[in-house]
C-alpha cells in the first residue's frame, strides 16, 4: 500500500486510488497473457482464444453479471487443471472481467479488489507462474 500512498499523496481521493489499482491489475493480467500465450487482451481477442475457453468464459461472465461471483469463481476452480494451460488463460480472463466491475457491484456481491489480486496469484501459482505474478502484483 505504501507505493500507492507515495504516488498519490494526500490530496487524492479513493476513486483515483481505485483507478490506479484497476490499472495495475489490468497490466498484471495483460503481461501474463502476453508473455505466456502471446495474446494482447487490449486487441480483439475472439479469434485468438480457443473456442472452448471462450465458451467457458461466457458462462462465467453470465454468472458474474447475475451477481454470482463466488459461485463463478468456484466453478472456475473446478475447471482448473494444472496440465491444461488454457485453463490458466480462462482464469486470467475471468479476473480481468471482474477487475472491470465497479467497486459497488463487487461489494454488493461479497467480493473485493484484493480477492481479484489473490485469485490471479493463486491461479498463477497452480500453473507455475506464482513468483512472476507475485512480483508483478506488488
Amino acid at each position: 500500500m505504501l507505493p500507492v500512498l507515495l504516488l498519490y499523496g494526500k490530496g487524492r481521493n479513493m476513486f483515483e486510488e481505485r483507478d490506479y489499482m484497476m490499472r495495475l491489475v489490468h497490466e498484471l493480467i495483460r503481461t501474463l497473457i502476453r508473455l505466456i500465450f502471446g495474446i494482447d487482451i487490449d486487441q480483439y481477442r475472439e479469434k485468438k482464444v480457443p473456442a472452448e475457453i471462450e465458451e467457458q468464459y461466457r458462462k462465467l461472465k453470465k454468472m458474474t453479471e447475475e451477481g454470482q461471483i463466488n459461485e463463478a469463481e468456484n466453478l472456475l476452480s473446478d475447471w482448473m487443471d494444472p496440465r491444461n494451460r488454457q485453463q490458466f488463460l480462462l482464469a486470467l480472463l475471468f479476473y480481468e472481467g471482474l477487475n472491470q466491475k465497479e467497486d459497488d457491484f463487487l461489494t454488493e456481491h461479497g467480493y473485493s479488489r484484493q480477492e481479484i489480486r489473490e485469485g490471479i496469484v493463486s491461479a498463477a501459482g497452480l500453473y507455475g507462474y506464482g513468483s512472476m505474478a507475485e512480483t508483478f502484483a506488488e
